[in-house]
């Protein structure tokens, strides 16, 4: 049996969300935000969290959707500045759904600065044919 060759290509598809953690901010108190829709057949490819300005209270984040809480990431700490890479599963949504931010820990202090970016393709999409 041969393969046969897939000559269909399509450009990842990129969101980004910015939010404020803390009192008084988008992400307050324990929760689940939902925070980036991604539409039925989408897998992520890669993404991120950067805290920009950390807040002064104790926060974790983690980056899951309506499945798994913790399917991209676990435990960031919002009281520290930097990057924390998502950490992609192949997972593929059957159905639309959304990229959510879950507040496990919050105390209330001053606000800081974050943003999340998910990177993805949609599988059977094709925008051009590679020649």
């Amino acid at each position: 049996m041969a393969i046969t060759k897939n000559t269909g290509r399509q450009e990842v598809i990129s969101a980004k969300v910015s939010f404020t953690l803390g009192t008084g901010a988008d992400v307050s108190a324990i929760g689940v935000y939902e925070a980036i829709e991604v539409p039925r057949g989408a897998i992520i490819i890669s993404g991120y969290v950067y805290i920009s300005d950390a807040t002064t209270a104790t926060v974790d984040l983690n980056i899951g959707d309506g499945g798994s809480s913790t399917r991209y990431a676990a435990t960031i700490d919002g009281a520290a500045t930097g990057l924390t890479a998502l950490v992609p599963t192949g997972y593929k949504y059957t159905e639309k759904d959304t990229i959510d931010v879950a507040i496990t820990v919050a105390a209330a202090e001053a606000a800081g600065v974050a943003e999340l970016v998910i990177n993805y393709i949609i599988d059977g999409r094709a925008e051009f044919t590679q020649g």
